[in-house]
């Protein structure tokens, strides 16, 4: 029997009174990080801590930017009840499969009936491929092709292959050497004249390891016969409108890409169409919702964004509609075929229980009762680093409608404010609206945690503002550490400042803190100063710059300050001017 409003609020009043934990710490490896991609995902282990604190067994854990629904699988590994939402129709297809069950026996058998049906056979005819090698012509399933763009030299017009005028194994260069006229010439001052398939790696028709050649000539026929073929199953045609912020800051313009048909080349089209097709098929509706869920990740990985990598990982980035120089095209059933492991291995651990999902903006929650939550947990877009609208459309469109971008809570740093972006103002009155209702639908005592970080100090004021506007309170901050960077992450170490760390900001709807005091710097310092002289002389990650500026904007904002000022690039000078660098570790 569902808890009374008196039961509830005793039961968050309780729970209130438990410590948060400072510092945690998760892993980007367990099955339901690895069972679909999806950007800045948080991994649950981190989640568990706050929810385990916040409220009692069988507690209601709600999260209204729930994104994947790692929310959702955090609250079923420990024994809570979950209620989900998303306005991404993308978001809502993750959540409810990473947190429903179905057995993977029956997975497992669905995908052998595909193979014996069709699905082995149709391989055969998309992939079969032969690659000349040191010993000789090797024949088999392909498994991956790079293809590489072709440039025209601007001094004597002839056709220069990216592959065969770089070494792919390292950061490609701008400039190139034509190897006609032996001069050279910055690539990035033209767009590329054609795309040709210059390696391929097949699985040997004898058995053994995976072979890496030169594609045949007659395979190099076969591809352009594929080529040739009419899509004839259905695929999105949506169109990718040129305002939007990721077409803008990616380029698509340059790389013909007009609808989401056009991020995917003939190959994994034909095949990718087919595969949903019969998909549909499937009769029993979970067993088809799961397949589906394995299916939208390798339409992921099977669009123009897969780029090769010689070291292995061969993946599109996440969080851009990037197209790379230089595409690794995967046999598209292979990857499916991986992804169904995958979703079986997720499947293998995860519980049974009681979460429920709802596709709805942030600031409209109706379908949640007042008090209905003993605890809010949400991790909502921060700010202009991700626009998750952008970055889903090209596997969200094989669901259905994309998600309307017009109502995504973000800042746009390309898109026109007359095209619908939104500024920062916009931005802050949207969280207002969206931390109203998690206070409306959270217990009076209960607790609400927001996940956030951002380097630019204008977006915390911000956030920090809403929070203020929508009636909920400074309560505690920690810092959570994901165990592995994502791609902005890794920017860091490239030069850009992009903060690694981010922060679990935990606020109350009942306690008043007192006026929150502009002005940083000396907090700041003073916290840093305090942590580093804790480290005792240590080499640490601790000592880096991210970790160090999440150390700061944490006692900035514990202490009841907005970090006006305090932008990454400005803690940096700080720091510089007050500590002691020796590379990217800072000292006393």
């Amino acid at each position: 029997m569902a808890p009374t409003g008196h039961e509830r609020i005793a039961r968050a009043s309780l729970a209130a009174r438990r410590p948060l934990p400072e510092y945690v710490v998760g892993s980007k490896g367990g099955p339901w990080y690895t069972s679909h991609t999806y950007p800045t995902k948080v991994p649950p282990e981190t989640i568990i801590p706050f929810i385990e604190a916040s409220t009692e067994p069988a507690g209601v854990v709600a999260d209204p930017f729930c994104g994947s629904g790692m929310t959702g699988v955090a609250a079923l590994l420990v024994g809570r009840q979950a209620a989900l939402s998303d306005l991404s129709p993308g978001a809502v297809h993750l959540a409810r499969n990473h947190t429903r069950r179905v057995s993977p026996e029956l997975l497992t058998d669905a995908v052998a009936s595909l193979d014996r049906s069709w699905m082995r056979r149709t391989e055969r005819d998309l992939y079969w491929s032969s690659v000349s090698t040191d010993d000789g012509v090797i024949c088999g399933l392909g498994r991956h092709t790079v293809w590489s763009e072709v440039y025209e030299c601007p001094s004597c017009e002839s056709a220069v292959v990216l592959w065969d005028a770089t070494a792919p194994d390292r950061p490609l260069p701008r400039r190139i050497r034509c190897h006609s006229c032996r001069r050279s010439f910055d690539r990035t001052r033209g767009a590329a004249i054609a795309s040709v398939p210059r390696r391929m790696t097949v699985a040997p028709e004898s058995g053994g390891k995976l072979v890496h050649g030169e594609p045949t000539a007659s395979t190099l026929h076969r591809i352009d016969e594929v080529r040739r073929r009419p899509v004839t199953f259905w695929m999105p045609t949506t169109p990718i409108d040129p305002s939007r912020e990721m077409y803008i800051r990616s380029a698509l313009h340059l790389r013909g890409v007009r609808t989401v048909a056009d991020m995917f080349s003939r190959r994994p089209a034909l095949a990718l169409s087919r595969l949903w097709y019969e998909i549909s098929l499937v009769e029993n509706m979970a067993v088809r919702e799961a397949l589906q869920f394995a299916f939208t990740n390798t339409a992921w990985h099977a669009s123009r964004m897969r780029r090769y990598n010689a070291r292995g990982g061969q993946r599109p980035l996440t969080g851009t509609l990037f197209i790379p120089q230089l595409v690794s095209e995967p046999n598209v059933f292979e990857v499916f075929r991986h992804q169904v492991r995958q979703v079986c291995r997720l499947y293998d651990v995860l519980p049974d229980g009681d979460v429920e999902v709802n596709q709805s903006s942030a600031t409209d929650l109706r379908w949640l009762a007042d008090g209905s939550a003993d605890y809010v947990f949400t991790d909502p877009p921060f700010g202009n680093n991700i626009h998750y609208a952008d970055c889903n459309i090209v596997w969200e469109t094989w669901l259905g409608d994309p998600t309307d971008n017009d109502q995504e809570i973000v800042v746009n740093k390309s898109r026109r404010v007359e095209d619908g972006g939104k500024t920062v103002s916009d931005y802050q009155k949207q969280l207002t609206d969206s931390f109203r209702e998690a206070k409306r639908v959270v217990a009076t005592a209960g607790r609400v945690s927001v996940v956030f970080h951002n380097s630019d100090d204008a977006i915390w004021t911000a956030l920090l503002e809403a929070v203020e506007d929508a009636g909920l309170h400074q309560a505690e901050v920690a810092i959570l550490d994901k165990g592995q960077r994502s791609q902005k992450g890794y920017k860091a170490r490239l030069g850009e400042l992009v903060p690694f760390y981010d922060l679990v900001m935990t606020f109350s709807a009942t306690e008043r803190a007192g006026p929150r005091l502009n002005g940083s710097g000396d907090m700041a310092l003073d916290a840093v100063t305090s942590h580093l002289e804790r480290l005792n002389g240590n080499t640490s990650p601790q000592r880096r710059l991210e970790y160090l500026y999440s150390v700061a904007v944490s006692a900035v904002i514990g202490g009841g300050a907005k970090p006006v000022g305090l932008s990454l690039r400005a803690f940096e000078d700080l720091c510089n001017n007050h500590f002691e660098r020796i590379g990217d570790a800072f000292f006393l």
